[in-house]
């Protein structure tokens, strides 16, 4: 069987990122400031949960990067989009 010098490259390089991503686990990449959880609610689409509760201002971008307006009966609320830490406890809807 011979391989292709295509193949052989794309099975160097996912090696390549495999190991790095391996890497970063335990060298203080997760050493972080970690983002806290303070999520009542929350969705999940593949695994990856967003934040689902409504809040009356945006908190900013030392707590929610991503902050997307959401028009209410109450007037507009605020719902931060950004992807939960992992190990996050809360309540999936």
């Amino acid at each position: 069987m011979k391989i292709t010098s295509t193949l052989l490259a794309i099975l160097v390089l996912q090696a390549v990122l495999v190991s790095a991503a391996v890497g970063t686990e335990g060298n203080g990449a997760s050493a972080k400031k970690k983002k806290a959880c303070s999520c009542g609610f929350c969705n999940s689409w593949s695994g990856v949960y967003t934040c689902d509760d409504l809040l009356t201002k945006c908190p900013g971008p030392a707590t929610c990067k991503t902050c997307a307006p959401v028009p209410t009966d109450k007037g507009t609320r605020y719902m931060c989009r950004d992807f939960l830490p992992e190990g996050c406890g809360c309540k999936p809807n």
